[in-house]
């Protein structure tokens, strides 16, 4: 395949966009594909609505049910998602979107137990494909849920894996459930972790409908950085949705792909919300502020700016998995799905009254475009609230204490490699993605990734697709090393002819560092088209308590996968096996 094929492909993304020569009929979408783009259509389309009318929510902190101990039912519910629709259904944690934000301390484990009381009939069962996992090896129940704490250091049985699912009240289990009380170790620095639904194949629309929320986790380091906090201290939970007229959820319903009746390769919704609110704003005071940014859309990519007269700019403190080594100055940010990051923003120079837009142009699919038009306009920060007190916080200079534990050691002369090829097989109708495959293997195929328990590791991740993957590794904190573009179209040839070719033997160039905003800890990686993109880990197993292992298994199993979450559920995701 050539890069030129490639870069030609246009994907429907589900959004109202219909492809060129579809018609309607009865109200359902006939593919007549002619490879002419997109063009817009009524279906599927938010109503109007004014933007910045509604004030942000700030989730309320989960509550204890015992010390150290939690009880978090999924259910459905309704609930306002702007001034002017009617009440969303939703699902959630808790009985809201997000669910309450969690917060603990380094070192104390907690246990929480995840019950499911949602309903039996899926709230998005017409965008259920029956096809997808491909190729289906099971029948599997339409609602079924676990829970994954994203960037959590967690045992096996913990963790959320994807075939460890239960359906409401527990009538049926997946080949990998142990139980839905999960205890979490804690076992790692001050950062900003997130939960999220992870069911095999559905989690695309398992999350769209809101089983989202942040975990926050501090510690003496944090402490000691007198960073904002308290009402100064902001979670901003991005996600983008479409409604229809009556407030629902709208999600296609229809694929592009012959393989595939209802599956789209991505989903980008119309209107951008900020923790559950659509285009919000938020008051505040003439001083600095700490925002942690989560991007928990399915899809959709998020270059940020603030809108100023003249570069207002953020100082990132840390990423996904803590503080970085040291801050840094941005005038702008790119997150992925699935990435998080730690901001900090003064407002004490402007003027009472002043409104500043944070504003985004990332294209959807990213960095291509082609399937969705960017949401330019995300919320509003309005400097209209007077100082309470005096601002004694500072964005620091230093941040001394809090550099990477373990990554600080790795040695990666002493590393063992791992190439791993992410790659996309196309309809040879539409010209769209049947599948997305790492390494050519199925999920459910056997595992052949076994890592060391304490062994280092470096991930070598070789994207032959046109668009960048946010690739998310369980279990471990890495190290972004470096990027390097390669010999695409060679490459591609050898390794679709089965010569497993070697990525050394197709590098073009030299090496680029990571970019500025990558250099703490991560466990989410954007892999750029072209290129290898290189990780550094240590795979160390927690020992907080047992390892239980599952029926079926010979060892712990974790699993990385793209964080596009259509992706994710069409086979962009494998597991691998410590040995310990």
């Amino acid at each position: 395949m050539s890069m030129a094929s490639k870069l030609s492909r246009r994907k429907f993304l589900g959004t109202g966009a219909l492809v060129a020569g579809a018609t309607l009929a009865g109200g359902e979408l006939l593919l007549n594909w002619k490879g002419q783009g997109v063009v817009s259509a009524a279906a599927g389309s938010s109503p109007a609505l004014a933007k910045f009318v509604d004030a942000l929510p700030i989730p309320d902190l989960m509550p204890q049910v015992a010390p150290n101990f939690y009880q978090v039912p999924m259910t459905q519910f309704r609930q306002k998602l702007h001034r002017d629709l009617p009440a969303t259904t939703l699902w959630g944690y808790g009985g809201t979107f997000p669910g309450r934000t969690f917060e603990v301390r380094r070192g104390t484990p907690i246990t929480v137990r995840w019950d499911n009381h949602l309903p039996t009939h899926h709230l998005l069962a017409k965008s259920i494909d029956p096809t997808v996992p491909d190729p289906s090896t099971k029948t599997l129940p339409k609602v079924r849920n676990v829970v994954h704490l994203h960037g959590g250091f967690s045992l096996p049985q913990f963790d959320g894996h994807p075939d460890a699912w239960y359906t409401p009240d527990m009538a049926q289990t997946g080949t990998h459930f142990v139980s839905n009380e999960y205890t979490y170790g804690n076992d790692q620095q001050a950062t900003a972790l997130w939960y999220h639904d992870h069911a095999n194949a559905i989690t695309r629309l398992n999350v769209y409908t809101g089983l989202v929320g942040m975990y926050l986790i501090r510690d003496e380091v944090e402490d000691r950085l007198n960073l904002p906090r308290g009402r100064f201290e902001v979670p901003l939970i991005l996600s983008d949705k479409t409604f229809n007229r009556d407030g629902s959820l709208y999600y296609a319903t229809q694929g592009v792909t012959t393989s595939h009746p209802v599956w789209v390769p991505e989903f980008f919704g119309d209107r951008a919300l900020v923790n559950g609110k659509v285009h919000p704003y938020l008051e505040v005071e003439p001083r600095r502020y700490r925002f942690r940014l989560l991007n928990a859309s399915n899809a959709r990519f998020y270059h940020l700016t603030i809108e100023t007269k003249t570069p207002q700019p953020f100082y990132q403190i840390g990423s996904d998995g803590g503080f970085m080594p040291a801050p840094v100055r941005l005038t702008d940010v790119l997150v992925a799905p699935a990435e998080r990051l730690d901001l900090i923003v003064d407002f004490a120079h402007f003027a009472p009254g002043t409104v500043l837009t944070l504003r985004n142009d990332a294209n959807a699919p990213y960095p291509g475009g082609g399937g969705g038009d960017p949401i330019p306009e995300i919320m509003q920060f309005r400097v209209t609230r007077p100082l309470s007190s005096p601002d004694t916080s500072v964005a620091p200079e230093s941040l001394a204490g809090s550099a990477l534990p373990a990554m600080a050691a790795l040695a990666p002369g002493a590393a063992t490699r791992r190439q791993i090829v992410v790659y996309e097989w196309d309809d040879d109708v539409t010209g769209n993605p049947i599948r997305s495959l790492l390494n050519g293997k199925y999920f459910e195929d056997p595992v052949s990734d076994f890592v060391q328990d304490g062994g280092t590791e470096i991930w070598e991740f070789v994207n032959l697709t046109p668009d960048v993957h946010p690739l998310h590794v369980h279990l471990v904190e890495f190290q972004v090393l470096n990027r390097q573009p390669i010999n695409e179209d060679a490459f591609t040839q050898a390794w679709l002819a089965g010569q497993d070719p070697q990525v050394a033997d197709y590098l073009l160039g030299g090496p680029t560092p990571p970019d500025t905003d990558e250099r703490g800890p991560k466990d989410t990686v954007k892999t750029y088209p072209g290129m290898v993109t290189r990780i550094i880990a240590r795979f160390d197993m927690p020992t907080y308590g047992q390892v239980v292992l599952p029926r079926n298994t010979t060892g712990p199993q974790y699993i990385y996968h793209c964080h596009i979450l259509e992706h994710e559920d069409n086979e962009m995701m494998r597991p691998f096996q410590v040995n310990v």
